[in-house]
């Protein structure tokens, strides 16, 4: 397959998955968030960890905030967009109150806190548009969390394990990917658990 191909049915793909959790009620995704936030929290990967990068939930993603209450002793981050051209994002402790403070892409971030480098985090949360059962995933397709991540391909084991979030109809049966796509652990949707690494 050409690159131009790949690219062009990548953007298919998150086209029609986009779409598709958009159409999803009110209440379908606040009962998916929930049920997929239960799964969570009885994993031992979540009880074990104690600072977790977690996200705001933007057009149609499955929202699994309602952890920040469920578990008061843990210590939330969410990701903060880098100055360009800087490539990393930060995660900054957040304690689950509104925010004000809006990003170049309208997604909310936390202007002040204490910040936790990546490597130093227990578990992050990832969002996605579209996944397989191996842990493969598609995203917006900027790149924030694989450049943020890359060190994984260096020091294997390193870091915090990266659980990807997402509803069951982002489930695909195989993704192509890329030689700087940093595979997921485990992903969590409101049926289940799928657990890749």
């Amino acid at each position: 397959m050409t690159e131009s191909k790949a690219r062009s049915e990548k953007a298919e793909l998150r086209r029609r998955m986009r779409a598709a959790r958009r159409k999803l009620s009110v209440y379908q995704q606040r009962l998916h968030g929930r049920a997929a936030a239960i799964h969570l929290s009885r994993s031992p990967r979540m009880q074990r960890a104690r600072h977790i990068g977690i996200y705001w939930p933007m057009d149609g993603e499955l929202d699994i905030r309602w952890l920040v209450r469920r578990f008061p002793d843990k210590h939330f981050y969410l990701p903060v967009l880098p100055a360009e051209p800087h490539p990393h994002l930060r995660f900054r402790r957040w304690h689950g109150k509104p925010l004000s403070y809006r990003n170049r892409f309208r997604i909310p971030e936390p202007l002040r806190g204490h910040s936790q480098p990546p490597l130093q985090l227990d578990l992050v949360l990832v969002p996605l548009v579209a996944f397989d059962p191996s842990g493969a995933r598609l995203g917006m397709g900027a790149g924030f969390y694989d450049r943020t991540f890359a060190f994984k391909r260096l020091l294997p084991g390193a870091g915090p394990v990266l659980i990807g979030a997402a509803h069951q109809l982002q489930c695909v049966q195989k993704l192509a990917t890329d030689s700087w796509d940093i595979p997921l652990d485990a992903v969590v949707t409101e049926e289940r658990m799928y657990r890749c690494r």
